[in-house]
């Protein structure tokens, strides 16, 4: 039974919620009557949330860190009275480095960020979700996830461990009525994806190659990534777990 509550007025954390896709992703659910909170490493320490009737709050949330998780979300439970939807959005992305030149610590800062951190998010929204037998989780993947490049393994391996860690996690949460899936953006003109602009080529030829890369000839938006987010959150797709949904104009083998 979907608990109605979970309609409009959903409350949502959204982390990474200040970056490219994150923003487009706080602004989604805000425009459809949610109550979110945008938390992100970059917001500076301050009341969780302040005394404001905005649809949005912003919080600082360490995703490496466990008793930032628990410190936000019992925060959250505590002033709306429960979590709706948790939407695993933060990550990192270092480009340009040669599989057999990878640095160690940069290897782990990776997987700390975007592997880790969905873990915890997923293990502290099911543990203050499950006594309401409700609940969604939204993990974000990447096309790297199912693709090899020897130029970013880092990313593609950590991201590779957001899938799995999604279909444990739906398979473990299911019992308790709580949903787990993940999109996977393709190219998305953002700040991450400029990163990959290789020397001597401009943006907009780096967008129009990327573009050719799509049977569709065209690159998601990160307006495109929220709508995909918001449709796995949805209550109405109530059977819908454990899946991965590629947002990415076609353009990644092993997808189809």
């Amino acid at each position: 039974m979907v608990d109605e509550t979970q309609g409009s007025d959903r409350i949502v954390v959204v982390t990474g919620g200040e970056g490219g896709l994150g923003s487009a992703i706080v602004r989604a659910f805000a425009s459809s009557g949610a109550h979110v909170v945008s938390a992100d490493v970059s917001v500076p320490d301050g009341p969780l949330f302040p005394e404001t009737d905005d649809r949005v709050v912003r919080c600082r949330l360490d995703v490496t860190d466990e008793e930032s998780w628990t410190h936000v979300l019992d925060a959250v439970v505590r002033h709306f009275g429960r979590l709706d939807v948790l939407v695993n959005n933060a990550g990192i992305y270092r480009p340009n480095i040669r599989f057999e030149e990878m640095p160690l610590d940069l290897w782990r800062k990776h997987f700390a960020i975007n592997s880790d951190g969905v873990f915890l998010g997923c293990k502290h929204a099911i543990l203050r979700m499950k006594g309401r037998g409700t609940g969604a989780i939204v993990n974000l993947g990447s096309g790297m996830s199912i693709t090899a490049n020897p130029d970013g393994a880092a990313y593609s391996g950590s991201k590779a461990a957001v899938l799995m860690t999604t279909r444990t996690a739906a398979a473990a949460a299911g019992r308790y009525g709580i949903r787990v899936n993940a999109v996977l953006p393709g190219a998305v003109p953002t700040d991450m994806l400029f990163g990959n602009v290789q020397p001597g080529e401009t943006q907009e030829e780096f967008l129009a190659r990327m573009e050719t890369y799509s049977p569709l000839r065209r690159l998601a938006t990160p307006d495109d990534i929220a709508r995909a987010v918001l449709f796995l959150a949805d209550p109405a797709n109530a059977a819908i777990s454990g899946v991965y949904l590629p947002v990415d104009g076609g353009n990644m083998p092993g997808a189809r």
